[in-house]
């Protein structure tokens, strides 16, 4: 059940890109809390702070339908490197910024703009260069080595912002971000070249619009077409909506635990604990002949967690409930991740994941209203339970009307099947 390392030990290209990504996630952990605290310092607003995620969240969203197409036209490798060195404008920006004598917030929401469109430019390229880089047989190690470092950046990263701040200033804790961002075009560059593989895609540039197999419509039609990559996003999408109870936490702490504003931050942590501690266990899953049906049992046990934090009486039984969330999340998206990126053809690679990074930037978002709004109605108790409830009724439904779901294999044994759906799914008409 320990972590898989054999991606690191079979591919130089992928422990090039994996010390990029985990450089970026490291990055990205300090940025975010970086800016929002500043942000907050100069306006006293929460609402500023939610409109500069909002910022964030409709830049990277349009970038990423841009993002999927170059990944399919052009070298991932240049793609990857050239939005990772642009990037690098959104920090001189907040660090001009932050050293002039009065900061304004315009420049911050700037940022926000290029820092989310330069990750929706190079998000598709980033994950689509990951098969080709490991071999598909190495796609669940790679992805649960990938949550490992995500989830270390997000635990170490506001951590490292604040201290930072505290202590030495904005602007340096700006230049420390721009430092270790600095650090990824330069790893990038030393990857291979990683060209589109041959399919519709390859050898031209494509018409992002164009309604056939060789546009950005084609991603979408795609999907629709397979079972089995269809599903995988549902499911996604089903969690996220109804299961992901971050919004809910201050007012769970405060009224229904009676716990002060110093243990909210031991709920927010608790998911990404529990996170990591699933990527670290998740060695056995990438030969799993069962993947599907144990994906869908790590949504089932996502939603329980959620329905069960509902009724949560006291401190302990809350972490533990959300350790419990965040375990289960992870090891559900280390599977997705394999189970999608072996399914789908190298040609849509960047198209797909554009779709997917789309759709899990756009879920969460939804799942805030929702929770939001049904706690007003009723209480975050209620909003809770109800989602997890929804969320294990709609999965259980995904599942049993999609046999390539719970067929889906990720043992050696099962790529003929995998790259069979894939293959069946292109040729429908």
């Amino acid at each position: 059940m320990m972590l898989d390392l054999s991606p690191l030990r079979a591919s130089r290209g992928f422990q090039l890109l994996y010390a990029a990504r985990a450089a970026s996630f490291l990055a990205f952990g300090v940025l975010g809390v970086a800016v929002s605290l500043q942000m907050y310092a100069l306006t006293s607003s929460s609402l500023q702070v939610a409109f500069l995620n909002a910022a964030v969240a409709a830049s990277m969203g349009l970038a990423l339908i841009v993002g999927g197409w170059l990944a399919d036209s052009y070298d991932r490798r240049a793609v990857m490197v050239w939005s990772r060195t642009a990037h690098l404008l959104t920090i001189l920006i907040l660090m001009a910024n932050a050293a002039l004598a009065e900061p304004m917030v315009w420049p911050i929401y700037a940022a926000a703009v290029v820092g989310g469109s330069t990750f929706g430019f190079g998000m598709p390229a980033i994950m689509a260069a990951t098969p080709a880089l490991v071999g598909r047989e190495h796609l669940s190690g790679a992805a649960a080595l990938t949550a490992v470092a995500a989830q270390a950046g997000a635990i170490a990263g506001p951590f490292l912002a604040g201290a930072i701040t505290a202590g030495a200033g904005l602007v340096a804790c700006y230049g420390i971000v721009a430092l270790i961002s600095g650090i990824t075009p330069i790893v990038l560059a030393f990857l291979p070249p990683l060209p589109p593989l041959a399919g519709p895609s390859a050898g031209a540039p494509l018409p992002v619009l164009a309604a056939d197999e060789a546009g950005f419509m084609g991603g979408l039609r795609y999907i629709a077409r397979s079972p089995l990559v269809l599903s995988l996003l549902l499911v996604d999408l089903v969690a996220l909506v109804f299961a992901v109870p971050y919004v809910l936490l201050p007012e769970l702490a405060t009224h229904g635990l009676g716990e002060g504003p110093d243990s909210i931050g031991l709920l927010y942590a608790a998911p990404s604990v529990g996170a990591l501690f699933g990527a670290l266990a998740s060695g056995r899953a990438g030969a799993s002949p069962f993947a599907g049906r144990w994906l869908v049992a790590c949504v089932a046990i996502w939603a329980c967690a959620c329905i069960v934090l509902g009724f949560s009486d006291g401190m302990v039984p809350a972490l533990l409930c959300l350790a419990t969330l965040g375990a289960a999340a992870s090891l559900a998206g280390i599977l997705r991740a394999a189970l999608i990126q072996r399914a789908t053809p190298d040609a849509m690679l960047g198209r797909v994941s554009s779709l997917w990074v789309l759709e899990e930037t756009i879920g969460p978002a939804l799942g805030g209203m929702q929770a939001g709004t049904t706690a007003h109605l009723a209480s975050a108790r209620i909003a809770m339970a109800a989602g997890g409830g929804l969320c294990l009724a709609a999965t259980a439904a995904i599942a049993a009307l999609t046999p390539a779901l719970r067929d889906a294999s990720l043992a050696p044994e099962g790529k003929r099947k995998a790259d069979d759906l894939a293959l069946a799914a292109v040729d429908v008409r």
